[in-house]
């Protein structure tokens, strides 16, 4: 069969390039470019930190570095039921618990649109109950031989050939349905028989729901993520995800896009709240191809809930970013910058022949890629959107319910495909990787995060003529890895 190609808008926020609908067919479309909007309504334009003619795939929009009505407050442990009366006097709309270091108590508070945010922080301040109060921040969408999935060969998939995932890891272990991946991010096509949830849960604006229908993604990327680290393999239908049977824990942060935009951000205060819930729920890694320059700041809400996961041995692995070569691109992003994060950069392939695996001369580190990365691993760096080799790029899934009409895929009962660059495809590879990992090792947490860094920067493919401050360790090598994790 032919695949039907179309282009998605480059918006910057878009992670999607090139959408593929089809059971299957040729590995080397044609795809044609048509027009392409580049502002928001409104006005507002999605800046692209990557190349002007090409998408990002990390949804690298920069945003303010504040939310402008809520705020992050830590109380002593003491305050117990004064809590909710210093909120009433603060006349706070909503509030939500985030799991934090014992000692303290931890929340995220959502004012009214109108209120004096200075003016509130300042009289929270002052309270002796209140131990530190911080604005929130915006978040952008920063072989086994029996294996029959219908896209796993060393083309559409070709990054699991890289690693050395097939054969090497997968030679080793199938990983379990006891170790989790959370992925937090736009939610995932709950439609899709390629994922086993644990946990559907959004929380947005400061509201959690959980249950069927709860993460239904209609952007595409947070579909697209969670099937690099956890798409069922070997059941004949679609893409492999790289920790084979292990199941995923869906956290959506991201408001749902729009008919006219999908250029959404999440507040840090939901992403903490997501990261703790994770960690309750049991998830050995934590996967966030999310973030923003840290020119921005660091924000507290997000780093007290990664310091609670780190304490209870979950690892947790961000999008390094796509920024290089500005100023923003010399250093990771935040999250992916904080202590004890894995920070994934991306490596992307020359080769002479497209689509042709046997043809490539080079691996190297992806133009876009931020420096200061821990390692990285696969995120391609296409020339353009009519690059129509699949080698350039990183294929997976999107979803069927995408709002912006030029997002939309109607598969017909196929396959929703999609071609990706960027830091945010690389992060799930290693997050599926480490699952990989522990379950080779001994199960859920059976490895400390600071363990899984050094058996995995210990056991990469350093890349030739590249610096390590480009490259960090070096290129991912899963089958290394696991083997060494034993």
């Amino acid at each position: 069969m032919t695949l039907r190609w179309t282009l998605v808008p480059i918006l910057a926020c878009t992670a999607v390039a090139v959408v593929a609908c089809g059971g299957g067919g040729s590995s080397n479309p044609a795809p044609v470019a048509t027009p392409t909007p580049t502002a928001t309504p409104g006005g507002s334009t999605c800046t692209s930190t990557q190349r002007g003619s090409s998408s990002d795939g990390r949804l690298a929009r920069r945003a303010s570095s504040g939310a402008t009505n809520r705020l992050f407050v830590t109380y002593r442990a003491s305050t117990g039921l004064n809590v909710q009366s210093i909120e009433r006097s603060a006349g706070v709309q909503q509030a939500i618990d985030v799991k934090g270091a014992p000692g303290a108590t931890y929340r995220v508070l959502t004012l009214s649109p109108s209120a004096d945010v200075n003016a509130i922080t300042a009289s929270l301040r002052q309270n002796p109950n209140v131990v530190a109060v911080a604005p929130t921040h915006l978040r952008t969408l920063t072989g086994d031989a029996v294996a029959n999935d219908q896209f796993l060969d060393n083309v559409d998939q070709w990054y699991l050939y890289k690693t050395n995932v097939d054969p090497g890891a997968w030679s080793q272990t199938h990983g379990s349905a006891a170790v989790s991946v959370a992925v937090i991010d736009t939610g995932v096509d709950e439609t899709n028989p390629d994922f086993v949830f644990d946990i559907k849960e959004s929380v947005v604006n400061g509201v959690k729901k959980t249950g069927a229908g709860s993460v239904q993604d209609t952007n595409g990327h947070g579909t697209n993520t969670s099937g690099l680290a956890t798409a069922l393999t070997n059941n004949s239908y679609g893409f492999a995800g790289v920790g084979y049977a292990t199941h995923l824990q869906a956290y959506k942060i991201f408001p749902d896009a729009t008919a006219t935009s999908d250029c959404q951000t999440a507040d840090t205060g939901d992403e903490a709240v997501a990261i703790g819930d994770a960690v309750a729920n049991g998830a050995s890694v934590i996967s966030l191809s999310l973030g923003s320059p840290q020119s921005g700041g660091a924000d507290p809400a997000e780093q007290t809930a990664i310091d609670n996961a780190l304490a209870h041995n979950v690892v947790v692995v961000a999008a390094a970013g796509n920024e290089f070569p500005s100023s923003d691109g010399q250093q990771a992003d935040f999250p992916a910058a904080y202590p004890g994060v894995i920070a994934v950069g991306a490596s992307a392939l020359q080769d002479t022949v497209a689509n042709q695996f046997g043809s490539i001369t080079a691996e190297t580190v992806a133009s876009y890629s931020n420096s200061g990365a821990t390692l990285v691993a696969p995120g391609g760096d296409a020339t353009g959107d009519t690059d129509s080799d699949i080698l350039h790029w990183i294929e997976g899934y999107s979803t069927t319910t995408a709002a912006l009409p030029a997002d939309q895929c109607s598969n017909s009962g196929g396959v929703c495909r999609v071609l990706f660059n960027g830091t945010s495809q690389a992060t799930p590879q290693v997050a599926g990787a480490v699952a990989l990992m522990e379950t080779f090792h001994g199960g859920a947490r059976s490895l400390t995060p600071a363990q899984v860094t050094s058996i995995l920067t210990a056991n990469t493919d350093v890349l030739p003529g590249i610096t390590l401050t480009r490259q960090g360790a070096g290129r991912l090598n899963v089958g290394k890895a696991v083997a060494a994790s034993h």
